[in-house]
């Protein structure tokens, strides 16, 4: 009776200790576990970068106009021609609509080429954001400053400049905001 009661103490203690490491890694825990996560990403836990660059009318913008000033910002590298970049969009954009109105931006930086194709695909695919590009394909300033060699790809800015995450895809980016905005 005596080795029963501690083998059955034993296997609570282990499924105890099991749940508890389990909480502590799954993608869906605290913040600290995800930030934890993207260590090991190029350019996480640096201030972001500034650039400037225009947007869809011509009008010159400098990144900095939206990042750190007190609002997480996810940066997306994106382009028309990219067929991944299409596909992820619609992740991004339920994520825009899901928490925008509780103070979450992005700011798109087109690698496209052509203005006609970068309006157009802004408008159809439903990107209702900030749009700045330089029309220079891969020979934009933002793949030389963020080391972007494919895309898509995307930096999560925190309120104070900070680069907290990076090529965040599919339910990865509702998992930090779910988390940022609870």
């Amino acid at each position: 009776m005596h080795y029963i009661r501690k083998t059955l103490i034993a296997i609570v203690s282990l499924l105890v200790l099991s749940a508890t490491v389990s909480a502590q890694t799954h993608p869906q825990g605290n913040l600290d576990v995800l930030k934890q996560q993207q260590e090991d990403r190029p350019l996480v836990g640096m201030k972001f970068r500034n650039l400037r660059m225009a947007d869809p009318q011509g009008k010159e913008q400098r990144l900095s106009d939206y990042v750190g000033k007190g609002q997480w910002v996810l940066v997306d590298f994106w382009a028309s021609w990219c067929g991944p970049c299409k596909r992820e969009m619609p992740n991004v954009t339920a994520a825009y609509k899901k928490y925008h109105a509780r103070g979450f931006e992005i700011v798109g930086l087109s690698f496209d080429a052509e203005m006609s194709d970068w309006k157009e695909a802004i408008e159809t695919w439903d990107m209702p954001w900030v749009h700045l590009s330089d029309l220079k394909y891969w020979q934009s300033k933002a793949a030389l400053v963020y080391g972007v060699h494919a895309i898509p790809d995307n930096i999560l800015i925190d309120p104070e400049g900070i680069i907290v995450a990076r090529g965040l895809r599919g339910g990865e980016l509702d998992n930090w905001l779910s988390e940022i905005y609870k």
